[in-house]
C-alpha cells in the first residue's frame, strides 16, 4: 500500500467504477478525508454506490470513509446505453437464400460477445434487410434484459453531400411504451458495415427522451412516422372522402353515394321485365341503409382465401412491392389491414397494401375456389 495518497489518485479510482460519473475529494486541514462528492446514474441505488466506494478505497489504500461521508448526486436520463462495434461480418448464398451473421462487441470490452443470425433473399434490398435482422437479434440478450423487443419499421439508402447514407427506422417496444427510433449512418465503402452501424445508433438511443441530430429531434421523426402511417390509412380507405364519380345529368345527386340505378348492380336480361327504379331517398337515409346493409355483405374473394390460410397453415411464398419477400412463412392471422405470419426468423406484420402476391409452396394442398 502506498504510504501517502493525493486526492487526485483517489478520484481517478472512483471514476472508474460501475456507476459513477464523476468524483471529489475534500480533505481537511490535517490532510483526511472530509467529504467524498460523486455523481452517479439514476439507475445506481444510492446506498449500493456508497457500499462500492467504500469497498474500492479499502482495498486500494486501506482507507476506511464513514458512509455519511459521500455524498452522492443522481443523473437523469438513466445509464447511457451501451455501445457496440461489429467485430465479424459473414454472409453465406444458399441457393437462392443469403445466411447473414453478425458478431457484435462492446466498445469498453465488457460483457463478451453478442452473435445474430438472419436469413433473407440474394436481392440488394433483402440481404441489407437481413442484416439489419441480424443485428437485431445479436441484441436480444440485452433488450431481453430490459423487456424489450425491436422491431425493424423501415430501411432506406438516401444521397447525402454527394454521398450515401444509410437510414433505418426501428421499433423498440416495452409492456410501458413502444418507441420508434432512427439511426444514420454514412456509407464509407462497405454498405453492410454502414447498415449495422445505422441500426446500433437507432438502438442506442432507445433509453433517450429527445436525440437532436441535425436539427431533428426524436419526436420530429415519431410524428413524421405517424404522419406517414395516417397518409397510408387514408390511401387504402378512398371511399370515405371520394366525391361521386357520376353525377347524375340532370343535377339529381341524391343518389351520389351509391349506384346510379339497379341496372349497374343486376343489369337486365333480354326478354325479362323492365326493373322500376327505386324511389328516391335522401342523403342521410341512403347513409344509413349502406351502415346498416355493410355487416351482411358478403365476404370478399380476398378474406376467403388468407382464412383458409390461416385455417390450414399452409406455408406460402409472400412478395411486396418494394422488392421484399418472404420465401416460407405461414399465415398465423388476418385483420383489416395486415397480415401476421410465422416464419424461421419469427412473427412479422405485413400491411396488405404493399402485398404483391401471397402463393401457396404446397401443390397438393389446392385452396377453395
Amino acid at each position: 500500500m502506498p504510504s501517502e495518497v493525493f486526492a487526485e489518485d483517489i478520484e481517478t479510482l472512483l471514476e472508474r467504477l460501475n456507476g459513477v460519473t464523476s468524483a471529489r475529494v475534500v480533505a481537511n486541514d490535517a490532510g483526511e478525508i472530509d467529504s467524498i462528492y460523486v455523481t452517479a446514474h439514476s439507475e445506481q441505488d444510492e446506498s449500493a454506490v456508497r457500499r462500492t466506494i467504500a469497498s474500492a478505497l479499502m482495498s486500494s489504500y486501506s482507507l476506511a470513509v464513514d458512509g455519511w461521508r459521500i455524498r452522492v448526486a443522481r443523473l437523469q436520463g438513466g445509464m447511457p446505453p451501451q455501445t457496440w462495434l461489429p467485430r465479424r461480418v459473414e454472409e453465406v448464398l444458399a441457393g437462392t437464400a443469403v445466411q447473414a451473421t453478425v458478431e457484435l462487441e462492446p466498445v469498453h470490452g465488457e460483457g463478451g460477445t453478442f452473435i445474430g443470425h438472419a436469413r433473407s433473399l440474394s436481392d440488394r434490398a433483402s440481404r441489407l434487410r437481413g442484416l439489419v435482422l441480424a443485428t437485431l437479434d445479436a441484441l436480444k440478450p440485452v433488450l431481453d434484459r430490459e423487456e424489450r423487443r425491436a422491431t425493424l419499421e423501415s430501411m432506406a439508402s438516401v444521397p447525402l453531400i454527394g454521398r450515401e447514407a444509410v437510414v433505418v427506422a426501428v421499433s423498440i417496444g416495452s409492456a410501458a411504451e413502444a418507441r420508434q427510433c432512427v439511426g444514420t449512418a454514412v456509407v464509407e465503402g462497405n454498405e453492410a458495415e454502414a447498415v449495422i452501424a445505422a441500426t446500433l445508433d437507432a438502438v442506442g438511443k432507445r433509453g433517450a427522451k429527445v436525440q437532436r441530430r441535425g436539427g431533428w429531434t426524436m419526436k420530429d421523426r415519431r410524428d413524421e412516422l405517424e404522419s406517414m402511417r395516417a397518409h397510408y390509412r387514408h390511401l387504402r380507405e378512398p371511399q370515405r372522402q371520394m366525391p361521386a364519380l357520376a353525377p347524375e345529368v340532370n343535377g339529381d345527386d341524391e343518389q351520389a353515394d351509391g349506384a346510379a340505378d339497379l341496372s349497374q348492380i343486376r343489369p337486365e336480361r333480354s326478354g325479362g321485365a323492365t326493373v322500376s327504379p327505386p324511389p328516391a331517398k335522401s342523403e342521410v337515409e341512403s347513409r344509413i341503409d349502406q351502415g346498416q346493409a355493410r355487416p351482411a355483405q358478403r365476404s370478399s374473394m380476398e378474406d376467403e382465401y388468407l382464412r383458409h390460410l390461416v385455417a390450414t397453415g399452409i406455408p406460402v411464398h409472400i412478395r411486396c412491392r418494394d422488392g421484399y419477400e418472404v420465401p416460407e412463412a405461414t399465415v398465423k392471422d388476418v385483420g383489416t389491414y395486415s397480415l401476421l405470419v410465422e416464419s424461421e426468423t419469427g412473427r412479422e406484420l405485413i400491411f396488405k397494401h404493399g402485398i404483391i402476391s401471397i402463393r401457396p409452396l404446397r401443390a397438393g394442398n389446392q385452396l377453395k375456389p
